[in-house]
């Protein structure tokens, strides 16, 4: 019996390996489950899987194909070191808490297919990405936080005192390396200088910071000493894609099972592992946050006092319980005095991961880079190490220059059908053309654009004849366009099978976003001068939102020649791309919508030019 159609989101290759796999031991598999791995390369599938062995029945497993990478490569030989490491010698941790191999692992191409179990054969068991908005989830991140110290590591370790710049530099690795993502978003996105000590992150005003990249020579972390730096057993690579817990709200929090153990070690540096999950959980908010609220979070993370009255109030309790999870650990311990400022150093190294992840749009990239540089901050002051020397200005990321430009007109508010149009004095001098990249037309999709100049029928080439004052106006059309534009794009885009994303829905998608890109920079040039800082900076995140829209749309993963899990990955982050743009055009909108019911009288308004009549006028 051909049993590989089951198995097709793995690939073909994988698929066929599987069903020779079931003939050849008489293992037959069924009722296979895809678990949500919380956007990792490995792909996961839960069965059942019925032995012919003697003293094996019929049980739950979970078959994964791992991710053709070099430490996805170690994971089968680094699983078999996890449950062999036992904390003071007792193997209850791993049995409870580890997956384990049925059987040994498959070779499939640069990657493996993997057949691990865990602890009684419970087949409710879910992805932790999977309760992400449940109520009880900073109980539970709170509680596993705890177990992974206390439990998995009741026996810490040290190996030797080290310098703070030494400690975010091993968690760091290979990062900073300089052609590296992270060196290289930082080098020309933020056009900052790795050598560079101080910066000024975001406005002149902003107090002086250590440059979190800025890790060698004489940097100022690597001035101060860690005396205990705490080691131990740890996971590695801690996510919510690869921990396991039961599907039922109201289960027991301290039941989760740890899978990819590719990156175990049992001396690594123990403060990385809650911290990256923590921020883990904070991604997948940030999106949603508003810019007050995303600094309330930043002040509420680095642990300086914040109302948090923006923050919402799951995310804040997670942030809480992940914090206070490691007390009881560390009140055993005379050396607890230590893990402040290594968690503070902890973040600072996984926000710069998280930094270096093209998944994650410049604007919440350029937040996990503050996010570092004050962590370092907040380190020094702790240490009363923190004496800034001179500072460079780092506004933000950078947006990318034009190669080609053409003199495009702005749209007009379209008049009521039976209005005359008024006529211009002569007098009254016409804007500059607006220089804006120009894409070529398409036949399948008008643009933004044409939408919005439907009073005039066409885009003539010469300079706009639109008084300055109106031009505001067509913002909120064309936030309207294009949050109906992509809602249908959104739709489309879902209705497809994993991996499946037809060619002319993502021509469609990067056609409008580049459109959508050019009406809204034609739009902000223009009137640069009538908006204030915060319309600005929601506006340039609309920016931001389209150009991850295209990067998505363009992702290599939905080659066909791709294995099926990696479309599946790319088809996830479009997904996720859409979504993010979305909310982005609905906050600006609100913005804008508040702004005219607020604004009178205002020196600068949000959307309306200084000097423009107010509706009180």
């Amino acid at each position: 019996m051909d049993r590989s159609t089951q198995f097709t989101k793995f690939g073909a290759r994988a698929a066929a390996l599987l069903d020779q796999w079931q003939q050849q031991n008489h293992r037959p598999l069924t009722a296979p489950a895809w678990l949500d791995t919380g956007g990792s390369g490995a792909s996961l599938a839960s069965v059942f899987v019925r032995d012919s062995d003697p003293g094996r029945t019929t049980r739950r497993m979970i078959i994964k194909l791992c991710s053709p990478d070099g430490d996805s490569s170690m994971e089968p030989g680094r699983l078999i070191a996890a449950r062999r490491s036992l904390p003071n010698g007792e193997s209850s941790f791993p049995r409870a808490h580890l997956v384990e191999q049925l059987y040994d692992p498959m070779p499939v191409d640069d990657a493996w297919l993997m057949f691990q179990g865990f602890a009684g054969n419970d087949e409710t068991m879910v992805t932790l990405s999977t309760i992400l908005r449940q109520r009880r989830m900073p109980g539970v991140a709170g509680q596993i936080t705890r177990s992974l110290l206390a439990d998995w590591n009741p026996d810490e370790k040290w190996d030797g005192e080290m310098t703070a710049a030494a400690f975010v530099s091993e968690l760091l690795d290979r990062r900073l390396e300089p052609e590296e993502p992270l060196a290289v978003w930082v080098r020309d996105k933020l056009g900052l200088d790795l050598e560079t000590a101080w910066i000024r992150p975001g406005r002149t005003n902003a107090g002086p910071l250590p440059n979190p990249v800025h890790l060698t020579g004489s940097c100022p972390l690597a001035e101060h000493t860690l005396d205990y730096p705490m080691r131990g057993r740890a996971h590695g690579d801690l996510h919510p894609g690869n921990i396991m817990v039961p599907k039922e709200p109201d289960a027991d929090i301290g039941r989760y099972v740890l899978i990819d153990l590719s990156r175990f070690d049992e001396q690594a540096l123990l403060a990385r592992d809650p911290m990256h999950l923590l921020l883990c959980l904070v991604a997948d908010f940030l999106p949603h946050l508003s810019d007050d609220a995303r600094a309330e979070l930043l002040e509420l993370l680095v642990g300086r006092d914040t109302p948090g009255l923006l923050i919402p109030q799951g995310l804040a309790r997670t942030v809480d319980e992940v914090r206070k999870a490691p007390d009881d650990w560390l009140r055993q311990r005379t050396i607890s005095g230590q893990w402040p400022g290594q968690w503070l150093l902890s973040m600072q190294a996984c926000a710069l991961m998280f930094t270096a992840r093209a998944r994650y749009d410049a604007r919440d990239r350029w937040w996990f880079f503050r996010l570092a540089a004050e962590a370092a901050g907040a380190y020094l002051r702790s240490v009363d190490a923190y004496e800034p020397g001179e500072a460079v200005l780092v506004p933000g990321p950078r947006e990318a220059e034009p190669a080609v430009v053409a003199a495009v007109k702005l749209p007009q508010q379209a008049a009521p059908p039976d209005a005359k149009r008024e006529t211009k004095p002569e007098s009254t001098p016409a804007p500059d053309p607006v220089r804006i990249p120009a894409p070529a037309p398409t036949p399948v999709q008008e643009s933004v654009a044409s939408g919005l100049a439907a009073a005039d029928e066409s885009l003539p080439d010469a300079a706009p004849s639109t008084p300055a004052q109106a031009l505001p106006d067509a913002l909120p059309a064309l936030l309207i366009d294009l949050r109906n534009t992509f809602a249908d794009r959104q739709g489309e885009v879902r209705e497809y099978h994993a991996g499946s994303v037809a060619t002319r829905t993502l021509g469609l998608i990067r056609e409008q976003s580049e459109r959508g890109q050019a009406d809204l920079k034609a739009l902000l040039t223009s009137r640069h001068d009538a908006l204030d800082e915060e319309a600005r900076n929601r506006l340039d995140a609309v920016l931001g939102r389209l150009a991850h829209v295209t990067e998505a749309a363009n992702a290599p993963g939905f080659s066909y020649e791709q294995p099926l899990f990696l479309r599946d990955l790319a088809h996830r982050a479009l997904v996720v791309a859409l979504d993010t743009l979305l909310e982005s055009t609905r906050q600006a909108a609100l913005d804008h919508e508040a702004g005219e019911a607020d604004g009178a009288g205002q020196a600068t308004d949000p959307i309306r030019p200084e000097g423009a009549r107010t509706p009180s006028g």
